[in-house]
């Protein structure tokens, strides 16, 4: 494609990605053009405040796949969900992307209120056993708990650790007392345990348990609330990562089946989160992240005396020079590119230098290059240019006017 002297080039890169290449005579105009180019490769991030982590789970779902495909081809724009950070990007043109907002939080609202009411298998205050407690007392068909309501429909999801309402909240408050019954009855350190929690002091707060929870790895025994703020301590200081246990000469670590019965999946989330730049910071520069605002990808830096290859992220899509962390620049050095970002005239003022035939418009200052003809000049601003001393006119008759009375010649 090309207008105007302007050459723009599509390449694909190896990895399937793509470059747009963009090439003027002038540095002024490719960055006119880039900009509004950028703003459509980057997407337009939702920050709805009905969007909440609860809501946004949908998009982890069938349902919501296909909600987001709808979206698409309806708006002709491309949606994409982060699923590591939570946070969705509509790209396309500011209009198209605008609307494919507006329908997405709409249709997600819409579904929320319309799901089937859940229960929760696990948690804080919740045995880690209890979806085995359940299954044991009521049946993996949760017969027994049809038979204790007539005429409702259960459904027990497995993996989530969910149990699923077809009804009202009155109804989720009946099946909500009779799995709090079968915690407190379950056996384990969290309910009826063979070892009271009295009878062994917490290694956090060196109080009597209460609302103990036992580790996988190591068995030692806490209070759940002590582990939880455990937890929310390291999100807060990166140097308490790996997160181990706290009993004294153990450092046994947490696995992760421990954390998700621990905290719930917002929480869960900041956690990873946590870590991931706890491993990041004691990298010593090796590691860095992906520039764009909020994206969680990660790149390796490049070698000290090595050149810089590009990072093509795999979230944003953005292509990043490993050695200087700069938008990626083939066929220029980092210090170059760096030179040309802090003054994005700078390859056309180098240009400049010297030339008797290269001046700049008193009026609008563009750079004009004269090669032939009279010294009569028009400039894409409109004005009409004398070319021996610069002085603007309105009309082309003013300027050659000037150059008969002023300079005696209008060559």
């Amino acid at each position: 494609m090309s207008f105007a002297g302007v050459k723009c080039h599509l390449e694909e890169n190896e990895n399937h990605s793509f470059r747009v290449q963009i090439s003027a005579n002038a540095t002024k105009t490719v960055a006119e053009l880039r900009r509004p180019l950028e703003e459509i490769v980057n997407g337009r991030t939702i920050n709805h405040p009905s969007l909440t982590p609860t809501v946004l789970q949908h998009l982890f779902s069938r349902d919501g796949i296909n909600l987001m495909k709808s979206i698409q081809q309806e708006t002709r724009t491309y949606i994409l969900f982060d699923r590591h950070s939570l946070k969705v990007r509509i790209f396309g043109s500011s209009v198209n992307a605008a609307e494919a907002e507006q329908k997405l939080v709409q249709s997600l609202m819409l579904y929320h209120g319309s799901k089937q009411l859940e229960v929760s298998l696990r948690g804080r205050g919740l045995p880690p056993d209890l979806m085995k407690q359940v299954v044991k007392k009521l049946g993996p068909d949760l017969h027994g708990l049809k038979e204790k309501i007539p005429g409702a429909n259960f459904t027990l999801n497995t993996k989530h650790h969910m149990i699923y309402i077809c009804g009202d909240k009155e109804l989720k408050h009946k099946v909500e007392e009779i799995v709090y019954e079968i915690a407190q009855t379950s056996s384990g350190p969290n309910g009826s345990s063979e070892m009271s929690n009295t009878e062994i002091a917490c290694p956090i707060c060196l109080c009597e348990v209460e609302d103990g929870y036992q580790l996988e790895s190591c068995s030692h025994l806490f209070c759940q609330l002590c582990l939880v703020e455990q937890c929310e301590s390291a999100i807060k200081n990166l140097d308490s990562f790996p997160i181990c246990c706290a009993k004294e000469g153990c450092r046994a670590p947490i696995l992760l089946r421990d954390l998700k019965a621990l905290l719930p999946i917002e929480k869960l989330e900041e956690l990873f989160r946590a870590s991931l730049g706890a491993f990041v910071a004691s990298s010593g520069g090796i590691y860095r992240f992906c520039p764009s605002p909020d994206c969680p990808s990660v790149y390796r830096v490049a070698d000290p005396g090595t050149p810089g290859e590009p990072f093509v992220c795999g979230a944003c899509y953005a292509e990043t020079c490993t050695r200087c962390h700069l938008e990626y620049h083939p066929c220029i050095s980092c210090e170059r590119y760096r030179e040309f970002k802090e003054d994005p005239d700078l390859s056309l003022k180098e240009w400049c230098k010297g030339k008797d035939h290269v001046k700049t418009c008193p009026v609008c200052g563009y750079t004009i290059e004269k090669t032939d003809g009279c010294n009569h000049v028009e400039c894409r601003c409109g004005r009409h240019i004398c070319w021996a001393c610069l002085e603007s006119f309105a009309t082309g008759d003013a300027c050659y006017e000037h150059l008969r009375f002023v300079h005696s010649a209008i060559i």
